[in-house]
């Protein structure tokens, strides 16, 4: 979709979902948030072309750690998707701008949370088979602390008219990590099939 299609579409949205004109903060953060969605959409949608690469070339799926790491690229950019789009679809039901936010950083935090939850488990038994990957697990903790701070500063009131700002911070933090995990995962990916190229 080029950027006069993007731009339609986010208007024929707009008028789709019915904005309530005192709606404004809404109405301004409409466009960023789609834009947001797109981008979190495209990382996944690579992610799964790479793992499609690997498999056409005939590569070993057997890197536990770049399963894991695909699986983490697709959940947060799913998440991401949802996350983007909620406030959005909130404000449909014309809802004041202070509680469709809450809202939509409480039901944020529990899609984060269950990924979180869901990723624990499945590192819990293959931890020690591979050597963790140190700089990932300091960045991403970092971007993840940012991350539940801002929503939870949403959700508890504390964003003092800054819930629009705090929540695409939110999803920034959320895009990094997808962004970073993915560009790990592809790097380990092609290094694996460069390896292979070089043994064969």
């Amino acid at each position: 979709m080029n950027r006069w299609g993007a731009a339609a579409h986010r208007r024929l949205l707009k008028e789709t979902i019915g904005y309530p004109e005192r709606e404004e903060v809404m109405l301004e953060n409409a466009d960023t948030l789609l834009a947001m969605a797109e981008i979190a959409a495209a990382f996944a949608g690579f992610a799964a072309l790479v793992s499609v690469i690997r498999r056409a070339a005939n590569q070993p799926a057997d890197a536990v750690h770049d399963l894991l790491r695909l699986r983490l690229v697709i959940s947060s950019s799913v998440a991401g998707v949802a996350a983007a789009l909620i406030p959005v679809g909130l404000a449909g039901y014309g809802l004041n701008a202070e509680l469709n936010w809450r809202l939509a950083a409480l039901i944020f935090l529990i899609f984060d949370n269950g990924i979180i939850v869901s990723f624990i488990g499945s590192y819990r038994p293959v931890r020690g088979t591979f050597p963790p990957d140190r700089l990932a697990v300091v960045l991403v903790s970092t971007l993840e602390a940012v991350e539940q701070l801002s929503l939870v500063a949403v959700v508890l009131g504390l964003a003092f008219g800054n819930a629009p700002a705090l929540y695409v911070t939110a999803l920034i933090a959320n895009l990094c990590q997808a962004g970073f995990i993915f560009v790990r995962f592809v790097g380990s990916a092609f290094r694996h099939e460069f390896e292979d190229e070089s043994g064969s």
